[in-house]
């Protein structure tokens, strides 16, 4: 009798590598299938990774990232929870199963064996013959970019351009980019972005072009949603070539940089339509993460229940997921930076427990180390925290909210012109990003503690012109206008602040803050009671 697996609706047939799901039969490529077999057979423990890699592509050297994409197809079909991530070993089939016969495989061999059956090896298919499932989180590919002014010697450089862009994308863990191998496959054709993301299976497509004229260089690139073929974002570039590299390492990031903000943007619009029930755990991580987002501009110092809730079942979905568990760090964070801590060392306690089992699970994952510093700084282990938050910088340094958030507390430590030159950094690094009332702010204070108090004030009115109820920008404004002299605006500024975030008020005229040096704490402690009518205008000399 030929032997079949069911799970509810879910019918499993191994003799016939099918899948029926309602009696229908399901689409599930070949080695989504083999991965489903394996898991299958040894349901009873842990898969680890390297087990699968080596059962399911039997002597071919494969990335990693070909293994995720098969669990996500494996889960979009069966279930969020078929398929359960076991942090830092492996996957195990978690599905309760009925099975009509047949013995477990208990080798490697056995394995490969039952699941490449004879008579004759599968040939390999060309690319458009399967389509790929998306991966759980946002998956592009970098085409190569066209050489439109035909210079054969110039085909080093364009290349050179794409191989960083790949590279330094990967650096954000929260996207899933398709190797350099794959994607210049396509070099020289003239391609359907369409088509091509079905066959790489990704959601965003980079094309472009290079030209150059003389010593000059023009690069045009552009993001475009691959179902849709909607353009998403595009950009010229015009530089001087005169150290090839210099140029190549900046236009790398400048792309870079705008790119993973836009994507980002497009993943929280997509998300705020879709049902919460439909998600899967990539999907409530960044539904948590986008609504406190979005408290953070408006300064709402109320309870995250409901984001803590997304991301906490993301969490017991995929225990793994990293863009999960930086989440519940963040919102911890969050939490704690509001006000809205009940118990401030047990909530930083429990951000700090998501950001190192993240950190554990994925050590490059930059996301995790800034939150684990942000928690420190806030539970005043300055040092260690600003080794976090410059280890986060190391490790992707094309992200604009790391670089800025670093400034701004480089320049708390007492090293105010790297904290400018940063903040600074940030801004141009991604001009258009949604977050830059944020680099603004770090701006701001930066400017404040190198005791250049108009700049600080300009700076921070920056930041409230795009986000009018972010509370600390308010905060900046005072002390910057009582550092120039200005009693009366910073009055003023003080009575939009005390409306904003009282709590905070109360706490900073107290000399609670999060900044490493005593001395820049006593000074802008000091101004803000000022303001406050605290103490004399007298009290700031010697300060300035």
């Amino acid at each position: 009798m030929a032997r079949c697996y069911r799970a509810g609706a879910c019918e499993v047939r191994p003799d016939e590598r099918r899948v029926l799901i309602g009696g229908q039969p399901a689409v599930l490529g070949a080695r989504a299938f083999d991965l489903l077999m394996c898991l299958i057979e040894h349901r009873d423990r842990v898969v680890t990774k390297d087990e699968l890699m080596k059962w399911v592509w039997p002597g071919s050297v494969v990335e990693e990232n070909n293994l995720t994409v098969h669990v996500s197809a494996l889960r979009k079909l069966l279930g969020p929870q078929a398929v359960a991530t076991v942090a830092g070993r492996g996957y195990r089939f978690a599905m309760a199963l009925r099975d009509t016969g047949a013995e477990p495989l208990d080798t490697p061999a056995a394995a490969a064996g039952r699941l490449n059956p004879a008579p004759a090896p599968v040939a390999a298919s060309a690319p458009g013959d399967i389509e790929l499932a998306l991966p759980d989180k946002p998956s592009i590919a970098v085409l190569p970019f066209g050489n439109l002014g035909g210079d054969h010697e110039q085909e080093y450089f364009i290349d050179g351009v794409i191989e960083d862009i790949i590279t330094e994308l990967s650096r954000f863990r929260s996207l899933f980019v398709i190797a350099r191998n794959s994607t210049f496959s396509y070099k020289g054709k003239a391609v359907d972005v369409r088509t091509v993301a079905k066959e790489l299976g990704v959601r965003y497509v980079v094309e472009g072009s290079i030209r150059r004229a003389a010593n000059r260089i023009r690069v045009a690139a552009q993001l475009i949603d691959a179902p849709t073929g909607a353009q998403l974002w595009a950009e010229k570039y015009d530089r001087v070539l005169e150290d090839i590299f210099a140029v190549q390492e900046e236009l790398t990031q400048a792309i870079v940089a705008a790119i993973a903000p836009q994507i980002e943007s497009f993943e929280f619009q997509k998300l705020r339509s879709v049902r919460a029930g439909n998600l899967n755990a990539y999907e409530l991580a960044m539904r948590a993460r986008d609504s406190a987002r979005r408290a953070d501009k408006e300064a709402e110092a109320v309870s995250h229940d409901d984001a803590l809730r997304l991301a906490t079942e993301a969490v017991a979905i995929d225990p793994g997921c990293g863009t999960a568990l930086g989440t519940i760090a963040y919102l911890r964070w969050r939490q704690v930076w509001a006000g809205a801590a009940t118990s401030v060392a047990e909530v930083i306690e429990a951000g700090l427990a998501a950001a190192r089992r993240a950190i554990a699970t994925d050590s490059g994952d930059h996301v995790a180390h800034l939150w684990k510093g942000m928690l420190l700084l806030y539970s005043g282990q300055h040092a260690a925290g600003l080794a976090d938050l410059r280890r986060a910088h190391e490790l992707n340094p094309n992200d604009a909210l790391t670089l800025s958030l670093l400034g701004q507390y480089e320049a708390g430590a007492g090293d105010a012109q790297r904290g400018i030159r940063y903040a600074t950094d940030a801004l141009r690094l991604s001009p258009r990003d949604a977050l830059r009332w944020s680099f603004f702010n770090s701006l701001a204070w930066s400017h404040f503690f190198a005791a250049d108090y108009a700049r600080a004030a300009d700076a921070a009115q920056s930041a409230i012109g795009e986000a009018p109820r972010f509370y600390p920008s308010h905060l900046c404004l005072v002390v910057s206008c009582v550092g120039q002299g200005q009693i009366a605006k910073a009055k003023t500024a003080l009575q939009v602040l005390s409306e904003l975030a009282p709590q905070t008020l109360v706490a900073r005229l107290a000399g609670r803050w999060n900044y490493a040096d005593a001395v820049l704490v006593q000074r802008a402690t000091t101004f803000l009671r000022i303001a406050a009518a605290l103490q004399a205008a007298s009290a700031a000399d010697g300060l300035q």
